[in-house]
């Protein structure tokens, strides 16, 4: 059941992720980011958490469960910083606001999620994982576009959980 959670809350931050970008034109050309505090954030702040918790959930006891628990840090703490980016502020402002909290969060999401990769790995997905490493390498030598290259790095991401957690059914 777990897996199947997993399976579902990746779909979900895509599904969020594309709909966002569809109905609001400014995000097509924006990062994933900016959709945690434009209209509807709610949706985005939802998606993350369910993810965190699904990861948390299926890893829970694993050798996954500390690889998890980073990813899932770095999601709520991604939501928190740029959601609730005012009340960031008033903690953190003298260190530079929540702009750095929130890409060091961002930081610790891919660490988490790529560790997740390497020891959840089953063999049949090391093609998807070296994608997800160099592809959002690649996006960004060639359009040098922040918003394009998260969402190329983020799709691959959930695409890997989804067949990661399909994989185990």
């Amino acid at each position: 059941m777990s897996h199947i959670a997993v399976a579902l809350a990746a779909l979900a931050v895509v599904a969020v992720i594309i709909l966002q970008d569809v109905v609001y034109a400014p995000f097509r050309t924006q990062t994933v980011s900016q959709g945690l505090n434009g209209p509807d954030h709610v949706a985005l702040d939802a998606a993350f958490g369910l993810l965190a918790a699904a990861l948390v959930w299926v890893a829970w006891g694993r050798s996954l469960e500390a690889t998890a628990i980073v990813a899932a840090v770095g999601l709520v703490g991604i939501s928190v910083t740029n959601t609730a980016w005012r009340w960031v502020d008033s903690l953190v402002g003298r260190l530079g606001g929540h702009e750095p909290v929130h890409l060091a969060f961002t930081v610790v999401v891919f660490v988490g999620a790529g560790a997740f990769e390497v020891v959840g790995d089953h063999g049949a997905l090391g093609w998807l994982s070296g994608a997800n490493l160099l592809a959002p390498l690649i996006v960004w030598a060639l359009t040098k576009k922040q918003d394009v290259t998260e969402k190329v790095g983020v799709g691959l991401l959930c695409y890997w959980l989804f067949a990661w957690a399909v994989s185990a059914l």
